[in-house]
């Protein structure tokens, strides 16, 4: 465990040490700010056109979480087709391309230390950045009345969604650990990794063209299918399982090719 946290502790230095933390969590905020800004102006817009047309039946059918929230929220796991693979690339493509990967094979550490330590490092930031949308809700909760006088946002559907948020973080980190594994070029490892997870995005439009059991499988294999449960407020324990079998089979495969380097 001791060096488990030394690998952990490298590696989050490495991202705090450079622009990558910051970078990867600048940008993050900066754009579901903006998601943010311009859902928060379409919902007063059309808040405003319903009073001034004195249509409060309108006015019932304007929820916050429906129309500001989520938006945001399902805007930010699109955002992580292009974030994740920036943040695993480095993981072990970077030790190879410095002539360090040599040197931590041959330290007193096994595999699934190194391993167990890199992925620890990508899942932090997976947390961080998961909980950065939660700011704006919050600020919005301030401002914001419910029906009954009390607060305008229904919570349950937001704490869901960020876990939801959090588990595909760590099922993509896990993915691109392991294709950064498999390269010495951190630009090929990202590209890889964006691939294999942009085909899992297109997954719900090829189910939609076909009937029967192979559209549930593909429906099954879509990441979205699992995180869009999330965002609505519910998560199953098939999502759990999905999301807990995905991270652990990639970790599982990049132990394998990380071990197989000390026999070369």
């Amino acid at each position: 465990m001791r060096n488990t946290i030394a690998i952990l502790r490298k590696e989050l230095g490495i991202y705090f040490t450079t622009a990558i933390a910051y970078a990867g969590f600048g940008a993050f905020a900066f754009l579901t700010g903006l998601l943010f800004v311009g859902s928060l102006n379409r919902y007063q817009t059309l808040t405003d056109s319903a009073v001034a047309r004195q249509q409060p039946e309108m006015l019932e059918h304007l929820n916050v979480n429906d129309m500001i929230v989520m938006p945001m929220f399902s805007t930010a796991v699109w955002m992580f087709l292009f974030f994740v693979p920036f943040l695993t690339m480095r993981l072990f493509a970077e030790e190879k391309s410095q002539r360090t990967f040599e040197l931590l094979m041959s330290a007193p550490l096994r595999t699934s230390e190194m391993v167990l330590g890199k992925f620890l490092a990508v899942a932090f930031m997976m947390l961080a950045m998961s909980c950065i949308p939660l700011i704006f809700p919050f600020v919005l909760g301030l401002y914001t009345t419910g029906a009954a006088g009390g607060g305008g946002i229904e919570w349950t559907p937001i704490w869901c969604g960020t876990l939801a948020l959090f588990l595909l973080g760590l099922s993509f980190s896990a993915m691109g650990l392991f294709y950064s594994s498999l390269s010495s070029s951190q630009l090929v490892a990202a590209l890889f990794t964006f691939a294999t997870l942009l085909v899992g995005f297109v997954l719900p439009i090829m189910a939609g063209r076909l009937e029967s059991d192979w559209r549930q499988i593909l429906e099954y294999l879509a990441p979205t299918t699992h995180v869009g449960r999330g965002l609505q407020g519910r998560i199953h324990i098939q999502d759990l399982v999905y999301f807990g079998s995905m991270t652990f089979a990639f970790l599982v495969l990049t132990h394998r090719v990380v071990e197989s380097e000390r026999w070369r």
